[in-house]
């Protein structure tokens, strides 16, 4: 683990210290996150990356019981917050993620989140972790900041939005629907478990393995979010699901749609997320978000289907990892 904290940029040290002795160059200093200060961040974030940080997730994120905020460090100059990073903790016990990092002003944001990387991955060591990895806007300077840290990327994730009052009805496969509930969850429960296979094993894995998987999804109902399950005679094919209203009055978060591995290339994905679709509309909702993983030289599956159904891709992200 200590061998990550000797990586730093190539770049020639008389060139470095030439552009850091630059007066128009802030000399920030990075330090813990203070209590009164977190509730600040996911708005800071969103203006610093252009809005490709939302504001709920990151606030769930902070807010959470597994956060600690000890993990959080924010870059500073003349008194303001200019920058921050946070380490937060995977469900998988002893497994990390360094997430957040951004800086307010495009001239010196390099400088800035040099510093905060560097600072995030001392705690990183301070933990011993098991796994680490990183996940970033794909916008500079953090792309690059990042590799001269050496983490390479090993996924992109994507931001997906429908709206809806533009997605026209699609003829589908016949389906039997019904709402997923508190009694019927356990059961659909193990039917998204085997739904998401092989393309989100590795997410499975971070989440703490399909058990874990499992009671998250029947959490979730319990919390609000509204499944659907589509089924062929006495099998269930396919699942979708939805947040209504999660980021504002009729603008829902998509939870997205899982097909049973047998059951595919078959239309079923379509035919889920046209009822999706009309669902949403029928819960009062005009657009729809998802977050979707994809493969780093092509789009994956779910993705795939997203774009065919109508969705947008609004904004790209990246997961990387220590070489």
């Amino acid at each position: 683990m200590r061998a990550w904290l000797r990586t730093r940029s190539k770049r020639p040290a008389s060139k470095r210290e030439d552009d850091r002795g630059k007066k128009s160059l802030p000399q920030s200093i990075v330090r813990n996150a203070e209590p009164e200060e977190l509730g600040t961040l996911p708005k800071n974030l969103q203006e610093w990356t252009s809005g490709f940080i939302e504001l709920p997730g990151t606030k769930n994120v902070l807010s959470s019981s597994a956060f600690d905020p000890t993990g959080c460090f924010v870059a500073e100059d003349k008194g303001s917050i200019v920058g921050c990073v946070a380490v937060t903790n995977l469900p998988r016990k002893n497994w990390l993620v360094i997430r957040y990092l951004a800086a307010k002003r495009p001239q010196s944001r390099v400088y800035a989140v040099e510093k905060l990387l560097s600072r995030a991955l001392q705690y990183v060591e301070t933990k011993k972790p098991e796994f680490l990895r990183a996940t970033t806007p794909s916008m500079q300077p953090y792309v690059d900041v990042y590799k001269s840290f050496a983490f390479k990327p090993i996924r992109r994730d994507f931001r997906i939005t429908w709206d809806l009052t533009k997605t026209p009805e699609s003829p589908t496969k016949q389906v039997e629907v019904r709402e997923v509930t508190e009694k019927t969850a356990p059961e659909i429960a193990k039917v998204l478990v085997e739904s998401i296979r092989p393309y989100w094993d590795w997410r499975t894995e971070e989440q703490g393995g399909e058990d874990a998987v499992g009671q998250k999804f029947q959490e979730g109902i319990k919390k609000g979010e509204r499944w659907l399950s589509g089924s062929v005679g006495k099998e269930v094919v396919g699942l979708t699901g939805l947040i209504p209203d999660y980021y504002k009055t009729g603008d829902a978060r998509f939870r997205g749609t899982f097909v049973v591995p047998k059951h595919r290339g078959r239309g079923y994905g379509l035919t889920m997320m046209s009822q999706a679709s009309s669902w949403a509309k029928k819960l009062g909702q005009d657009k729809m978000t998802v977050y979707t993983f994809s493969y780093l030289e092509s789009l994956a599956p779910g993705a795939l289907l997203y774009i065919k159904s109508g969705g947008k891709i609004e904004s790209e992200y990246l997961q990387m990892q220590r070489a």
